[in-house]
């Protein structure tokens, strides 16, 4: 088993696999999870792979879910990005921790939980597209088909217990203006001076807090203008573009709400607002414009998931601990749209995604196997 996600691991990294190019990933998973002994794998209509093992008449007990797709490299790295270096206990490459370790010791300790026991029920893997532009819109399609009872989401988690996790909401915020010549602004009426105040308001807005997941953030992350570049010529329109990490209860509602009245009350109008719904397209060809609202979402420390989790991180000789993300995943559908029964549970750190010399420690994959064998023979026996 530690050969296997080791030697999994490396060729995963070897093989580029940007949002909305994971075919050649998709066509590897779908060899790999033949090989290992899943009964059934399929490929949907968004290129997500999905593999089962266990009887094929037994409801599905647990998914564990990783996404293929990796983000673009950048900077001088000290090893090649896509040649999953082995060098002094760790992995190197783009995606190690995020998230292709997480799904090679998935495939690889669910195996191996089937080669150890008779399992009663059904245990999924699905390696899915396009995370890193929309959480949630391609594992939608895989709990379509498999409709699993829980749900583990394999995001680097250093193999603490995640039991909550904050949500997104990408937010446009768009002033309108009159256009006129720049040499002479009085005629006209510029949305950036709007925009300028919205920005100075907003920043002052309180948002709720959370005993578990923290304080709720509004975050500006872009500004532009209609036409743009808007040559000599005052803008028809400016967008501000806010990316909102909401807290459990929140409702899409109640942030946009909140920031209308913030603007209002600073004596701003002639603006609207709006949740991105920018088009995405997978590998396959298809096309959808997907909102960016990703509800946050909590599980019980009691949760029977919870539990189960915890015993099989003790079952492994590791000390359990339960805490939450501050980031957003696939969990936002099936535990924040869906009500499915989910956790965070996987290896490697959260610092380590994204970053130049992306690496995983090989200890981590190796001890991600045994705990998901030991949560697979717990749901599924």
């Amino acid at each position: 088993m530690t050969t296997d996600v080791i030697t999994l691991t490396q060729e995963m990294i070897r093989i580029p696999s940007l949002s909305g190019k994971e075919g050649d990933m998709a066509a590897l998973m779908v060899r790999r999870m033949r090989e290992f002994g899943f009964s059934s794998v399929t490929t949907d209509r968004n290129g997500s792979v999905l593999g089962l093992i266990g009887p094929e008449d037994a409801e599905v007990a647990l998914l564990f879910d990783g996404h293929m797709d990796v983000v673009p490299v950048t900077g001088s790295w000290r090893f090649d990005p896509y040649g999953g270096t082995l060098h002094e206990g760790r992995i190197y490459g783009r995606g190690s921790t995020d998230m292709k370790g997480g799904i090679a010791a998935a495939i690889c300790g669910v195996a191996a939980a089937a080669r150890e026991r008779r399992l009663t029920r059904r245990v999924a893997v699905s390696a899915s597209v396009l995370e890193e532009v929309i959480e949630g819109y391609a594992l939608s399609s895989v709990l379509d088909a498999c409709a699993p009872a829980a749900v583990v989401i394999c995001e680097p988690s250093k193999l603490q217990v995640k039991a909550a996790q904050k949500g997104r909401l990408e937010i446009q915020l768009t002033f309108h203006g009159k256009p006129a010549h720049a040499a002479t602004p009085h005629l006209g009426v510029n949305p950036l001076h709007a925009a300028a105040r919205a920005l100075l308001a907003l920043e002052n807005l309180v948002l709720p807090s959370d005993s578990r997941l923290g304080q709720a953030l509004l975050v500006p992350t872009d500004i532009i203008s209609s036409p743009h570049p808007s040559i000599s010529m005052i803008p028809l329109s400016t967008t501000i573009r806010f990316d909102r990490r909401t807290l459990s209860g929140e409702t899409r509602e109640d942030v946009l709400g909140s920031i209308s009245t913030c603007l209002e009350a600073a004596g701003l109008k002639d603006f609207t607002l709006a949740v991105s719904e920018d088009q995405v397209e997978t590998f396959t060809g298809e096309r959808a414009s997907p909102s960016r609202w990703l509800p946050a979402w909590q599980q019980g420390a009691e949760h029977p998931l919870v539990r189960a989790a915890v015993e099989a991180v003790t079952r492994s000789g590791i000390e359990p601990r339960v805490g939450s993300w501050a980031f957003c995943t696939n969990g936002s559908e099936s535990a924040g749209r869906r009500g499915i029964p989910t956790i965070g549970l996987g290896p490697g750190a959260e610092e380590d995604a994204h970053t130049i010399d992306e690496s995983i420690a090989v200890d981590q994959l190796e001890a991600a196997c045994v705990v998901y064998k030991h949560l697979a023979l717990i749901a599924a026996t």
